[in-house]
């Protein structure tokens, strides 16, 4: 059965077959891939495969989205969210350096704005391709050279979109192709975030205060106000909207090694490019190439005291801060990253990213996302994560066998202290867990907000309906399960159930061996 969806044409709607959209977006997104390495490789830089599956330091601003792979050694490993870090790496030896990676959001659900997994393109470079090589450093020079590099990264690509899908974009989605192209030969609206916030005050919204962090409809409300402004300044403009620079931010709300400016100690040299329709598409700044600067903007930020509040610590970071921007392996430099759906998103003139994202075209049909599903992964996948919290001796010594076999098949096991000690005295690797009435981490509160798990056995010492009062074990105990409960996570609480599941899991691994 074929499913229709509702596009966005023009000033009205029409309805256009999934398949249909799936084929237009898989047309404009190789354009895209392509276009974008054609720009980059005329500018001179050098592309750079970065790593899909990566540590903390693969992280945005918010760790909490980070999908978790897992893997048999246990370690905290992810898909990343951006290659920044990766680019930085790689400046050691080039000066100008690209990329295009999948990025992954572990998000709670896909919306009109907030997709799980898209293309994301990726450049740093550093002052070299800005001045001469014994040119002094100027953080105002290099910071408007960024604001370049964006601007004619996003114009090429834009531009050849328009050339070789103009007639689709025009017929199908009711683009003003013509006026798109004008809109081009004009610079890209700037606007300061300290600005922007003085227009949102006199646009209606008067309590917003400096150090908000502007939502999707506010930063339309600048896109449409400063064009607005600009065509009634200059009436022969274009009559599509052009994207809006928001420069500057505070420091407080933006990522740790963006660089605070020298001329005004509240905001870094940052800029976020705002497009008509879809939003912010590009995240950018000036880096911070003072190490000791770095390391305080990092200790000081709300995504270091999360990463440290689950188990992490700086020497996660060393490589990068102390490695190389203290032992000065790079030359100073910029970056930025592209949300390529985002810039689609534009062009089709979409209010629903998830109509210019292939994956979630593809997802749509294939339903992979679906919430029925969860669980299921369990008996499919080879490597899973599995927490074991079994309070009777005698339960141990039943399941033993089962479990010995699972290891050796390649589950993660997490455990409880007895249940860990258990496992290791019959050479079994295994995780200690503290739990929430113990000091230490991992602390099973933290892991269990984490969704780690997609299987959890906890079976107590004692029925808790004969439990009189609550003790350490109940609450603890009371905790993993209402947990999996909560989340949809797969929970055993009988020995018998426990061991049966094992042994299926076990067999169903050496038919596929």
């Amino acid at each position: 059965m074929r499913t229709k969806l509702t596009i966005h044409a023009g000033r009205g709607t029409r309805t256009l077959e999934r398949e249909a959209q799936l084929e237009n977006v898989i047309r404009l997104a190789a354009t895209l891939y392509s276009s974008a390495h054609q720009h980059y490789q005329r500018a001179g830089l050098q592309y750079v495969d970065v790593p899909q599956i990566v540590g903390i330091t693969g992280a945005c601003e918010n760790v909490d989205t980070l999908f978790k792979i897992g893997n048999r050694q246990a370690l905290p490993l992810f898909m990343t969210q951006t290659g920044q870090l990766a680019l930085e790496q790689a400046l050691q030896r080039f000066s100008g350096v690209y990329t295009m990676i999948h990025s992954g959001r572990d998000e709670e659900l896909e919306d009109e704005r907030h997709l799980r997994q898209f293309r994301l393109t990726e450049e740093e470079f550093d002052w070299t391709m800005v001045a001469a090589k014994n040119a002094t450093y100027d953080e105002a020079r290099m910071y408007e050279a960024l604001l370049q590099h964006i601007e004619s990264a996003a114009k090429a690509t834009i531009c050849a979109l328009l050339q070789e899908h103009g007639t689709m974009l025009k017929k199908i989605y009711g683009r003003n192709v013509r006026e798109l192209s004008k809109a081009l030969d004009y610079p890209f609206l700037r606007i300061t975030y300290a600005d922007a916030i003085r227009l949102l005050n006199a646009q209606g919204e008067p309590a917003l205060q400096f150090g908000a962090d502007l939502v999707a409809e506010q930063e339309q409300k600048i896109v449409r106000v400063l064009n607005e402004q600009a065509r009634a300044e200059n009436p022969h403009l274009p009559s599509e909207d052009r994207p809006v620079f928001i420069m500057r931010y505070p420091e407080e709300i933006k990522f740790f090694n963006m660089k605070v400016s020298q001329a005004d100690s509240r905001v870094v040299l940052s800029a976020d490019l705002i497009l008509p329709y879809s939003g912010e598409a590009v995240g950018s700044a000036v880096r911070e190439h003072d190490g000791q600067k770095l390391k305080e903007r990092l200790l000081g930020s709300t995504m270091f005291k999360l990463h440290r509040a689950r188990g992490g610590s700086y020497r996660d970071f060393t490589w990068y801060v102390e490695d190389i921007i203290r032992a000065g392996r790079t030359q100073p430099h910029a970056g930025y990253g592209l949300g390529n759906e985002r810039l689609l998103q534009f062009i089709m003139g979409q209010r629903d990213i998830r109509l210019c994202s292939v994956f979630s075209l593809m997802a749509e049909q294939t339903k992979d996302w679906d919430t029925n599903r969860r669980g299921q992964s369990l008996m499919i996948a080879h490597q899973k994560a599995v927490l074991l919290s079994i309070g009777k001796s005698q339960n141990k010594r039943k399941l033993l066998p089962s479990l010995q076999k699972i290891a050796e098949d390649g589950f993660v096991l997490y455990a409880t202290e007895k249940t860990h000690h258990f496992l290791q005295r019959h050479d079994i690797r295994s995780t200690l867990v503290h739990k929430i009435s113990q000091p230490g981490r991992p602390n099973l509160k933290d892991l269990l907000g984490q969704n780690l798990f997609d299987l959890i056995v906890n079976i107590p010492t004692r029925n808790p309906r004969r439990a009189r009062g609550e003790s350490r074990e109940f609450t603890d105990g009371r905790l993993i399960r209402q947990t999996a409960l909560d989340s949809g996570t797969t929970l055993i609480t009988d020995v018998e159930v426990a061991q049966d599941l094992f042994e299926k899991l076990a067999a169903r691994v050496a038919s596929k061996g």
